[in-house]
């Protein structure tokens, strides 16, 4: 017998009444078109139909020879839907082609039989599937973020690098505007004053970042904590914003000391009145000299994520760890001004270090005195830490003897210090630049965290 395939349309006639169609056969569809193979003792049919504006087949095979194999399935409203009738034939064909070798499966068949179940199987695989395209992806929208006292754009640095865009800038200080300004044009919102900062100003935020004053909480400052007017208490203002904007993520950042000022009770004010907001909040304390600067700054990172995005609850986020503590001062100095220098003798208190090292290498004191802006460092350890008001002749950064003489950092030496890329322009006034730098933030220390974060929300 000839192989044959044919389309075969059924007649438009109207379904059987209810009352005529048996209780197993409610779920049929009738058919609207089939294709029928026929070879050499072998039959096969495979019906198509439409069913709620989506299109199933079945199948149905005999062998008329040897151990007269069959195998064959109703269509019915429980048959696989698909959106296309190329893939319901392919559906349907290939789960044939898998019944046939199921069926036939340890029978001993002649050449004849063998032949004739081969021929099917072949019809079977020629129902091919519609090629498919993949589902184009819409193009996700870039997290935006809020900058609160954004000094001269350490977060916004590190937050450009995660992909996120700037929403919106809040800064007091008039030359740090200047500079962010500068080094960061664009057409965000900007604001002088957080307490006259509102959510409306900025518009969707998914990320509010920024270090609040530090004064009342460090060793160095008054210690009123959150009681004082202009520093302390602008925590609550942070607070306010998260909780208007509502952003999935924030990420804050203070003095070491926070977490010991009042014995712990001004850090649990701040994780209570963060986590009443609607966040899960994770501390801990961080040194950038462990990321890849020159310089040993603790820190203490707060990172909170809503609710609403967590993918994991135990824990909510884990701060990433520091794996580059090799980069000494040595690796980031410049030839410097002669103004750097400072004239003080030093009293040496011991040798240079003749090997790199990651701590602080104290080998002289300017006048004997040993407190900060007084001691002399050696440029083959790690830096002191910047600071944006300190006294002695080492002021701001710190001194290094280098080149047998005692002197500080310059302007671009304190950015290298805090990660900052070779791209961004300091303020013109090296004692203003210095400052600014002093008070901003490890640019890979936040880097990493928002790296981090992105694993941690939906």
């Amino acid at each position: 017998m000839s192989r044959k395939c044919d389309l075969r349309s059924a007649p438009a006639n109207p379904s059987p009444s209810p009352a005529s169609v048996p209780a197993s056969a409610v779920n049929n569809v009738p058919k609207q078109g089939e294709h029928l193979f026929e070879h050499d003792g072998v039959r096969a049919v495979i019906q198509f139909a439409q069913h709620k504006g989506q299109w199933i087949a079945e199948f149905r095979f005999r062998f008329r020879c040897g151990p007269f194999h069959s195998g064959t399935l109703p269509l019915t409203i429980n048959c696989g839907h698909h959106a296309d009738l190329q893939n319901a034939l392919h559906d349907a064909g290939r789960r044939m082609g898998q019944s046939v070798v199921a069926a036939t499966n340890g029978h001993q068949l002649n050449k004849r039989q063998k032949k004739a179940a081969d021929a099917l199987t072949a019809w079977a695989a020629q129902f091919n599937a519609a090629p498919t395209t993949a589902a184009s992806k819409p193009t996700p929208q870039p997290k935006r973020f809020l900058d609160l006292f954004s000094g001269v754009g350490g977060f916004h640095i590190a937050m450009k690098q995660s992909g996120a865009v700037c929403a919106g800038s809040v800064e007091l200080d008039a030359a740090a505007r200047k500079t962010y300004a500068a080094n960061f044009p664009g057409d965000y919102a900007t604001c002088d004053d957080i307490r006259k900062a509102t959510a409306s100003m900025f518009g969707k935020v998914n990320i509010v970042c920024g270090g609040f004053p530090c004064q009342s909480f460090s060793q160095a400052g008054d210690g009123e904590g959150l009681g004082h007017e202009d520093k302390g208490a602008l925590f609550f203002e942070t607070a306010r914003l998260i909780g208007d904007l509502a952003p999935e993520t924030f990420i804050l950042e203070n003095v070491e000391a926070l977490g010991s000022h009042e014995k712990g009770k001004t850090l649990d004010t701040i994780l209570d009145v963060l986590t009443d907001l609607g966040y899960a909040v994770q501390t801990c304390v961080l040194n950038s000299g462990e990321f890849g600067l020159a310089q040993n700054r603790r820190r203490m990172f707060i990172v909170g994520i809503h609710d609403s995005v967590l993918t994991n609850r135990t824990p909510s986020f884990e701060f990433p760890h520091g794996t580059d503590a090799s980069v000494v001062v040595a690796d980031i100095l410049e030839c410097a001004d002669a103004s750097e220098q400072c004239e003080q003798p030093m009293v040496r208190q011991k040798a240079n270090p003749k090997a790199r090292s990651s701590a602080i290498e104290v080998v002289g004191l300017i006048d004997g005195k040993n407190n900060q802006g007084y001691r002399v460092a050696s440029p083959k350890g790690k830096g002191f830490t910047l600071c944006a008001n300190s006294g002695g002749p080492g002021s701001k950064t710190g001194l290094y003897l280098v080149g047998g003489k005692p002197r500080r950092l310059t302007a671009r030496e304190c950015a290298r210090m805090q990660g900052f890329p070779e791209s961004f322009t300091p303020h013109a006034r090296p004692g203003i630049a210095k400052r600014q730098f002093g008070n901003s933030v490890a640019v890979p220390v936040v880097a990493a965290i928002a790296k981090q974060l992105g694993k941690s929300i939906r």
